[in-house]
């Protein structure tokens, strides 16, 4: 139980602001079982910002979609920009993978942002805001599902630190997590879990070939923001 606490602890520490110290002798890795349960506790959050009375939608809105920002220290959203500005460079992929080692902002990357942040502006005040639980577990179980998918595209760096210590358990820890919460909305709210796997498989494969074969961790920061926007989307239509 000790040691289940510390990984719980060691995935709010690595994936939110919440002032978590990390827990001494966790294995990243572990932490991987508990990050669509982080995802839920940013959800509720969001959740709760988007069903305040007496505010106009629009600020609703804006204020759920900062708190998720704020939440997660704009961690995947650094991942998104980066992943535009590498996998969307018309270069060769060892190229593609020193422009998102570049701490500078390019054009894909302003560009990319705005449109993420738009689209989740606009999906926010048409989702009824208990359904906003769902979107920020899905895009975790994504970046669970991409890492075991495909290899790390680096001999080093933060995605191959944390890749220490997981394993089929986190796997399927973590999906059990996210098919309870997409199965509590019930059918058919819960087809918009499916952008979880469809993106992690999909967007994965498309990434990991123009990385040379594999995955960073700007490119699982980037699959959890599109898929939260994937699941935004179908949830304004279910």
């Amino acid at each position: 139980m000790v040691r289940i606490w510390a990984d719980v602890r060691g995935a709010f520490a690595f994936l939110t602001v919440f002032p978590i110290p990390w827990p001494g002798g966790t294995q990243p890795g572990r932490t991987f079982a508990y990050y669509p349960l982080v995802g839920l506790a940013i959800g509720a959050v969001v959740a709760a910002l988007a069903a305040l009375d007496g505010l106009p939608d629009g600020l609703r809105s804006f204020l759920a979609l900062a708190a998720w920002v704020i939440l997660t220290g704009g961690l995947h959203l650094d991942g998104f920009g980066d992943a535009c500005d590498g996998l969307l460079a018309t270069v060769e992929p060892p190229r593609r993978l020193e422009i998102m080692k570049d701490p500078r902002a390019g054009s894909w990357a302003v560009i990319g942002l705005v449109l993420l942040l738009l689209g989740k502006w606009t999906a926010l005040g048409a989702v009824e805001p208990v359904r906003l639980l769902l979107p920020p577990v899905i895009g975790r179980w994504a970046m669970v599902l991409a890492v075991a998918g495909f290899p790390y595209a680096r001999a080093s760096g933060l995605g191959s630190f944390f890749r220490e210590g997981f394993g089929r358990a986190q796997v399927a820890a973590a999906s059990v997590t996210a098919l309870v919460v997409c199965a509590a909305f019930g059918f058919p709210v819960m087809l918009a879990g499916l952008a979880g796997p469809a993106l992690a498989w999909i967007g994965g494969a498309w990434a990991a070939r123009r990385l040379g074969g594999g995955l960073t961790g700007d490119v699982y920061g980037a699959l959890c923001e599109l898929t939260e926007l994937v699941c935004l989307i179908a949830l304004v239509n279910l």
